[in-house]
């Protein structure tokens, strides 16, 4: 906040820094906005009907905003349509002080709120082509609250909130019942936490986990060493976070029980459904694919003894006579039926003549 020129003093407005040239006019529209004029003690002046001299010695609210002075007339006019004003009513006035009468308006939120900024931004891009729907927001937020902190209230992280930012894991990526992939560490030692029979694991977020020796298998035959040797690769149902925020700690206690894990966690991996698909389409679709599947299975595959007949349709066979000579032809089955053939003419480059046939015409009985 500026009180005092450089030259000795006082500013009153921003266009104080322009008319004592205490900055040059490049610097001024770049750093209008931060340049906060905070003078309550001085009043606004009145225009005077016989004079056109700007009141260069009054205050503004608006110097006490982040509204660039370019968009001063914007703000100005929001304030006049929001107080319900004419110009005849303000005519006498500072042309700010109608901004002062809706800052200090208890009713202002809702005034201001009532304006239909989307139709102002649409009506200035149509007079003067001026984007100016950002603007016009930005400046109802600096009316209301002229220079006030737009960031959020500071609250302490919660456990899971930590837990987040150094794993990335949620609530619902460690829910309980969920299956995961482990890594196994080593065997926990008598010793150390959870040790007597457990197994330290990773998880690939990094976070790490406890298997303890209930939870390793149904039956435990041999020994822990050998049924999760360091390194292997296991899956594992979580049943439990554990969280100590003093101490920034947080692991995951596990179950890698055949039993736990057949039950599988489908119900945890559940997609919410799609309202507006179509089910009835998708079904008849999915029908129409498996019997054309049905149906492709079921066909017999032509087996003739003749140099030139392949399986292919029509495209293929165009596709294969694309690199041959002018006159070569492919005899390949027909759409017709199998007492029916087809043959495909290279004519000349990318010219072919499709004949159809039938069986006993063309090859006797000997196909």
């Amino acid at each position: 906040m500026f009180t005092r020129a450089l030259q000795g003093g006082t500013v009153i407005n921003r266009e104080a820094f322009i008319k004592s040239s205490l900055v040059t006019t490049k610097i001024f529209l770049n750093s209008a906005g931060f340049l906060r004029i905070v003078n309550d003690a001085t009043p606004m002046a009145k225009h005077s009907k016989n004079r056109q001299v700007e009141d260069v010695e009054a205050s503004d609210p608006l110097d006490n905003t982040r509204i660039h002075p370019e968009d001063y007339e914007l703000a100005r006019k929001m304030a006049t349509d929001a107080l319900e004003l004419d110009e005849e009513d303000i005519h006498d006035e500072h042309p700010s002080h109608v901004v002062l009468t809706i800052i200090r308006d208890e009713d202002n939120e809702r005034k201001l709120n009532e304006l239909n900024l989307d139709d102002f931004a649409v009506s200035l891009f149509e007079t003067n082509q001026d984007k100016k729907r950002y603007t016009l927001f930005d400046i109802r937020r600096e009316i209301l609250k002229p220079f006030g902190d737009l960031r959020k209230s500071y609250r302490l992280p919660a456990s899971w909130d930590v837990l987040t930012m150094l794993t990335g894991e949620t609530p619902r990526t460690l829910r309980t019942g969920l299956i995961v992939s482990v890594l196994v560490i080593r065997a926990l030692k008598r010793s150390d936490k959870g040790g007597g029979g457990a197994v330290a694991v990773r998880l690939n977020s990094g976070i790490e986990g406890i298997i303890e020796k209930g939870y390793l298998a149904d039956t435990l035959d041999v020994e822990i060493e050998e049924l999760f040797p360091k390194g292997r690769t296991i899956p594992a149902v979580v049943f439990h976070v554990e969280m100590v925020p003093e101490t920034d700690s947080f692991w995951v206690r596990l179950s890698a029980r055949q039993s736990d894990v057949a039950q599988g966690d489908s119900q945890y991996r559940r997609v919410r459904p799609d309202e507006y698909w179509d089910h009835s389409q998708h079904e008849r679709d999915t029908d129409v694919q498996k019997r054309k599947k049905r149906a492709e299975a079921n066909q017999t595959r032509r087996v003739i003894k003749h140099p030139n007949f392949h399986n292919f349709n029509s495209a293929q066979a165009e596709a294969y006579l694309d690199k041959q000579q002018r006159g070569d032809v492919v005899i390949r089955p027909s759409s017709k039926g199998q007492d029916h053939l087809a043959v495909t003419w290279k004519v000349d480059d990318k010219l072919y003549q499709h004949i159809g046939t039938a069986t006993s015409w063309a090859f006797g009985s000997h196909c």
